[in-house]
């Protein structure tokens, strides 16, 4: 107990060191044994007062400094994230417009290909309507030839298929959608599905030889691949 009270003594007794700020030549000049304190206790405590009041001075300047550039910096850290979030709110608006556009289009394609095979099935029943109802020799030689009414309700069936597929193939030309070539093409696996692969002697191999579906691209890129037949080299018996 003793080495302990022994130290703490120690402690309190130790000169404390000088406050930050006081100039250090007016502390010695008080604590000095032969300087006359009555005579200078009033300057001394006025130039440490002086002192004092400077060094506050410049740490309150230094503050606001500090506080006006965390403050610019604060400005300029919110602008970047309100940039940040307004690039991000556009890319996911751009996408949702994409994945929109992407969905109408789909539409439109698949409607066109359903007025296509329209198109076709109504065109094979008017050629075989043709064939089958022929006139005979003695009635196309005496007789003028008759139209029949279904032969006109398929002409105009006929007529608006082809109207319809006409005003689909404009809109989606407008949205930058083409129709892939592919009839008599060479094979190109990035836009074309090969189903069906047919041995043939007249033409080059992986030529395509039948369209399936038709394939489109949107703005340079693939949107729906062809499905094709192709060709290939007759195999040596």
């Amino acid at each position: 107990m003793m080495r302990r009270f022994e130290a703490l003594l120690d402690v309190v007794l130790t000169p404390e060191a000088a406050p930050p700020g006081i100039d250090s030549n007016i502390l010695a000049a008080l604590d000095a044994p032969d300087q006359d304190n009555s005579q200078s206790d009033a300057y001394a405590l006025w130039s440490a007062m002086t002192a004092l009041t400077q060094e506050i001075k410049l740490q309150g300047r230094a503050f606001q400094e500090l506080n006006l550039k965390l403050s610019t910096q604060q400005d300029k850290v919110a602008a970047e994230l309100r940039a940040v979030y307004a690039e991000r709110e556009k890319t996911v608006q751009r996408e949702g417009e994409r994945r929109a556009r992407r969905e109408a289009l789909s539409v439109l394609i698949d409607l066109r290909d359903r007025l296509g095979r329209g198109r076709e099935s109504v065109s094979a029943s008017e050629q075989q309507m043709a064939k089958a109802e022929q006139a005979s020799w003695f009635q196309r030689v005496l007789q003028k030839p008759k139209t029949r009414p279904e032969e006109d309700a398929l002409r105009a069936l006929v007529r608006g298929y082809e109207l319809g597929v006409e005003r689909l193939d404009q809109a989606l030309s407008e949205f930058g959608v083409g129709e892939i070539r592919c009839q008599g093409e060479q094979f190109d696996p990035r836009r074309m599905n090969a189903i069906e692969i047919e041995e043939s002697a007249s033409v080059p191999a992986n030529t395509v030889l039948q369209v399936y579906r038709s394939g489109y691209e949107w703005n340079g890129e693939v949107f729906r691949p062809a499905q094709v037949k192709v060709s290939r080299e007759p195999s040596q018996l």
